[in-house]
């Protein structure tokens, strides 16, 4: 996984588990303020039973105590929601002159407006909570003028909501699962992916060193030459990042450039190594190394264009090159780009029957050969590689 999606994927999960947080924290808030319910009950209310909080309130006995009526009432408060409540109280409206004289599980207080507010006795373990779908029971003795039934309640109560009482919560908590799920996930591929990427790293740097190895022998032929083949694999590479190849392409345009000479180990020494101007015979042994090459070559499948990287390095884009004569983008890429690379790395080193060039020479030649010898945007990106001294760390990078 690249950078760019790792940072995205890591992103997403912050985001995941910012949303669950704030998803928990805001259900516990709400769960701890909820509303009171208030419910208006009286005389012209029809249905009582079907409403989620009610009280009934008869009158259980009654006498007459120094000219006024004495009654009991035995009073019952139904909760029929879905949560438990707490802190509830009851408004009641009473005739004039009337007073509660006793009362039990409650306490009361008389109000100004002539109403009485029942509710429940504090920290004395009961009637403080009303569970769902249950009830508790109070009484008390009210005097009056007369022994009509109370019919006119307000009735207020808080819910004792627990976080547990909403679909909500289970809701995160699935998403919760998921999100741990995934993590663990993407955890495990992650650890996967870096010892994928560890091993691959492995043996690329063990088929490099395999290719280094064989491409010495090559370059060990001409002392002149040796390290040839490495520098313009690495050249190549440049020449390849410069036009946005992928990794996976640099390093097959790395590999394909490393064993672009392979044909040479096919070559006589004496040929190799002449210090004079070759022969017509012996310039035609020595161009038999890209199509022996391609023959050595031809059943390497496992790195794409490996062929046609040794066997077109020496084409001309016009066209006058070898072994086919092709020209202009006939020429396979990588070829162009190691023929580029080739006649770099030839004109800036040693040579058997000259010294290498200076830089300002090589830039002259490949001026000129641009169009000719070279495929011209490449010749761009070379010379814009050598002006800006791109191969300065070339040791420490093969290294």
């Amino acid at each position: 996984m690249d950078k760019k999606k790792k940072a995205i994927v890591i992103g997403s999960d912050i985001a995941a588990f910012i949303l669950i947080a704030i998803g928990f924290i805001a259900l516990s808030i709400y769960t701890k303020n909820q509303p009171a319910i208030r419910v208006v009950q009286n005389s012209e209310s029809t249905a009582i039973e079907q409403q989620d909080l009610y009280v009934t309130m008869p009158i259980e006995k009654g006498w007459y105590d120094s000219g006024f009526h004495a009654n009991q009432y035995s009073a019952t408060l139904y909760n029929n929601t879905f949560n438990s409540l707490r802190d509830w109280s009851i408004t009641l409206e009473i005739p004039n002159n009337a007073k509660i004289t006793d009362s039990w599980n409650i306490s009361f207080i008389e109000n100004d407006d002539g109403t009485i507010t029942i509710y429940n006795t504090p920290n004395q373990g009961f009637n403080d909570i009303i569970e769902p779908n249950n009830f508790i029971t109070f009484g008390f003795i009210l005097f009056a003028n007369s022994d009509n039934e109370l019919t006119n309640f307000v009735i207020k109560a808080f819910p004792d909501a627990k976080i547990t009482d909403y679909p909500l919560f289970y809701v995160l908590i699935f998403l919760s699962l998921i999100f741990v799920i995934a993590v663990s996930i993407q955890i495990a591929i992650n650890i996967k992916d870096r010892q994928f990427k560890h091993r691959r790293e492995l043996d690329k740097k063990i088929i490099i060193q395999s290719m280094k190895t064989f491409t010495n022998f090559i370059d060990a032929k001409d002392p002149y030459t040796r390290g040839h083949s490495i520098r313009v694999a690495f050249y190549s590479k440049k020449i390849a990042q410069k036009m946005d190849f992928d990794e996976e392409e640099l390093y097959n345009i790395y590999y394909v450039a490393l064993l672009h000479d392979v044909g040479k180990i096919n070559i006589p020494d004496s040929i190799l190594n002449k210090p004079g101007k070759l022969t017509q015979e012996e310039m035609d042994i020595i161009k038999t190394h890209t199509s022996n090459g391609a023959s050595v070559l031809k059943d390497f499948s496992s790195i794409p264009c490996i062929v046609e990287g040794a066997h077109f390095h020496h084409e001309r884009y016009d066209g006058g090159g070898y072994p086919e004569g092709l020209k202009g983008e006939e020429i396979p890429l990588i070829a162009r780009i190691i023929g580029v690379a080739d006649a770099f790395d030839a004109m800036n080193s040693d040579r058997c029957y000259r010294k290498a060039l200076s830089t300002d020479k090589i830039i002259t030649e490949l001026k000129e050969g641009s169009g000719k010898q070279f495929d011209p945007e490449i010749v761009k990106i070379m010379l814009n590689l050598i002006e800006n001294n791109a191969f300065r760390n070339m040791n420490s990078e093969l290294n």
